[in-house]
């Protein structure tokens, strides 16, 4: 019957501990795997002259139609570029005729597609898995480029909030993307229909997108490109002042959550939701609730200190954030000296209400007046050391000395 019992016993904490889960075969749930794609678009933010073909007829249009208005500001993260509209900025754009140009670009892989068409990669990956080839040509007759521009005034215009960069030139003229088929050069080929005349070309080949006459390039003059070849082509990008990139949105407040301790990994918290881990600056609400927690494992309690209200304290678009936790040796000694000394008292009262009444207890009576005032004077320091060991969060103007990094996911991403 021991042995019986023994064996469930056994059974029963095995089933509760956190190693029960662990088995030889692999993890029961898989991890998803960070994309390969993400962190190729982070690599292609560092190309800031992308090619603009493989946008889609209506985003060419309006880029045509903003670089009429004046400064062309956008949004630019590698992947994507988005246009600022609203961001009316003065310069304009003046015509330089060059040389006309045509060049071949060919993508045949993943890596190739994102480094050389990075605004098109994720809609063109599929095309390019399904036939293996891509090809880009451009003919180019001139630029556009920018003049007149100040930056200081984008820096004053609420609705240029999250601009990285402005278009300095940009490149027009006609173009042709293709997929399929090979280009080998063996003979001559004709620019104008790769992977045929005197090319060889193995595979069949598809057109999939084109703007503007190649032939009618040589047409443009001195003053203006020809119609018919002045399609977008290139973006050449200029990033903007960091004082202007880095902006939030009306009624948003940049923090700076500095280390709470260097050798234990906190993370602030929104709510139940992590904002990231410190140290770590982030553009964020005010008016949400913020904490600093600490989690030392499955068998011990997360350490949890509240942010004091934002609203009240950030007079400034900008405040640093500084919390020190408990302080655990100080908590100790707190707790002991408030202990010894509350047995002290309760003694001492005990014996003074014992032995004073009392004619005979006059040693008891004096053991009684010695320990309580020992006691009472005691639970002060104690009580004091205790309240001060609590953790205190600091909220402090915006230091110039930047972090050395910032880690961890972000609610409000980065502006």
């Amino acid at each position: 019957m021991f042995w019986a019992r023994a064996l469930l016993f056994g059974a029963l904490a095995l089933g509760c501990s956190p190693f029960s889960s662990m088995s030889t075969t692999g993890p029961a749930v898989s991890v998803p795997q960070q994309s390969d794609g993400l962190a190729k678009c982070r690599i292609a933010a560092n190309h800031e002259s992308p090619l603009v073909t493989e946008w889609p007829a209506s985003e060419k249009a309006n880029l045509e139609a903003r670089l009429r208005e004046g400064t062309v500001v956008v949004s630019y993260s590698g992947c994507e570029m988005r246009l600022l509209s609203q961001c009316r900025v003065p310069g304009s754009y003046g015509w330089r005729r060059t040389t006309t140009s045509t060049d071949v670009v060919e993508i045949r892989n993943a890596d190739d597609l994102y480094a050389k068409l990075p605004l098109g990669a994720v809609s063109l990956e599929g095309e390019l898995e399904r036939t293996g080839r891509l090809a880009v040509q451009t003919t180019v007759a001139g630029q556009l480029q920018l003049m007149d521009f100040d930056p200081n005034l984008a820096a004053r215009d609420p609705a240029c909030i999250g601009a990285t960069h402005v278009v300095s030139a940009l490149s027009v003229g006609a173009f042709k993307l293709r997929s399929g088929g090979s280009f080998k050069a063996r003979g001559t080929a004709d620019v104008q229909t790769i992977g045929t005349v005197g090319g060889s070309s193995d595979g069949e080949e598809s057109l999939v997108r084109e703007a503007g006459v190649p032939a009618r390039c040589e047409e443009s003059t001195e003053s203006s490109a020809h119609y018919e070849c002045s399609s977008p082509i290139q973006v050449f990008l200029r990033p903007l002042p960091v004082t202007l990139r880095d902006r939030g949105g009306p009624g948003m407040v940049k923090v700076r959550f500095l280390p709470v301790d260097a050798n234990r990994k906190w993370e602030v918290m929104v709510g139940d939701r992590t904002l990231c881990t410190t140290p770590c600056e982030k553009w964020v609400d005010p008016a949400m609730p913020f904490s600093f927690k600490h989690d030392p494992g499955f068998w011990q309690r997360n350490s949890i200190i509240d942010v004091p209200d934002l609203r009240e304290r950030a007079k400034t678009d900008r405040v640093e954030v500084k919390a020190e936790p408990t302080n655990t040796a100080q908590l100790v000694g707190g707790i002991l000296v408030t202990t010894f000394s509350g047995i002290a008292v309760v003694t001492g009262t005990v014996l003074t209400s014992v032995g004073c009444p009392n004619p005979e207890g006059g040693g008891t009576c004096a053991a009684g007046l010695i320990t309580l005032p020992i006691g009472l004077a005691g639970l002060v320091p104690g009580i004091w050391m205790i309240s001060a060991s609590s953790p205190t969060v600091e909220v402090r103007p915006w230091s110039p000395t930047p972090l050395p990094t910032a880690r961890g996911p972000s609610l409000y991403g980065t502006f």
